[in-house]
């Protein structure tokens, strides 16, 4: 109902496929207006505003409307003004983009709509059962089961929601230093990753390193780590999301080799 912190944490149905239109300025004045653009014309960091957007907003943000033909309205995602200017000459040779956006269609938000509803009607139907006919207090439900039931039917089981929004906030806000492993290792110790899952990335580091003269580098070993962090992260005692995890892992790693991707 109040939306999400960020994309990393959205649930499957909130990240959607979209189409990027633009238009474009060119010689004598000329102007091309609802041009289609190619996500392969973007830089790979910028190719999503031309393939998906996150719909992070409070469900009410798209509860939207019909037109005057009874169809659902759509919606439009402005790109920001200096990523126009950035990529302005990326589409056509001699044409500059002076305005882009991505198109929503109406079917998207009723998809939406339709599966919030649906899966909250899933949840309370659950947690009546759970109830029973002589429990009257919510309450009396044992925590660990509502978190569960909020897994099961808004999540579909995929993540492991955390026991405090805080834990988002908190988690995504944390950053590694170049080089200092102790930095990591309570890095992932925070986002709740055991000690053997840790040893195990240290010592696909050292052995990277013995193999590149005793200099810190990002080698296959610890690639490899990072590929297979599926079965590091897959852990009950996770803070965050299943997916939210491997993400930031992955960053914290490469935060530490001196590349910092965000």
């Amino acid at each position: 109902m109040n939306g999400y912190p960020d994309s990393d944490s959205l649930p499957q149905y909130r990240n959607v496929r979209t189409t990027a239109f633009g238009s474009f300025a060119g010689p004598a004045g000329n102007v091309l207006n609802n041009q289609p653009l190619a996500a392969g014309s973007l830089p790979e960091d910028f190719q999503h505003w031309a393939e998906r957007t996150y719909l992070t907003q409070p469900i009410a943000a798209y509860d939207i409307g019909k037109d005057s033909e009874g169809k659902p309205n759509g919606g439009r995602i402005q790109w920001p003004a200096d990523l126009v200017n950035h990529v302005a000459d990326k589409f056509i040779q001699g044409w500059n983009l002076i305005r882009a956006h991505q198109e929503l269609p109406g079917s998207i938000f009723i998809s939406i709509l339709d599966t919030v509803r649906t899966r909250i009607l899933q949840l309370a139907i659950e947690l009546k059962e759970e109830l029973g006919d002589d429990i009257r207090d919510i309450t009396d439900i044992p925590p660990t089961r509502v978190d569960q039931s909020v897994v099961n039917h808004i999540y579909s089981g995929n993540v492991v929601v955390a026991a405090n929004a805080q834990n988002f906030a908190q988690i995504g806000s944390m950053t590694v230093q170049q080089g200092n492993f102790d930095e990591l290792r309570n890095a992932m110790r925070q986002i709740g990753l055991d000690d053997k899952a840790i040893a195990s990335l240290k010592k696909a580091m050292d052995d990277d390193a013995k193999h590149d003269g005793g200099q810190p580098t990002l080698g296959q070993r610890t690639k490899k780590w990072l590929g297979d962090a599926g079965s590091y992260v897959s852990k009950e005692g996770l803070k965050v999301g299943f997916e939210v995890a491997k993400k930031t892992v992955t960053k914290w790693v490469m935060q530490h080799y001196g590349f910092d991707i965000g």
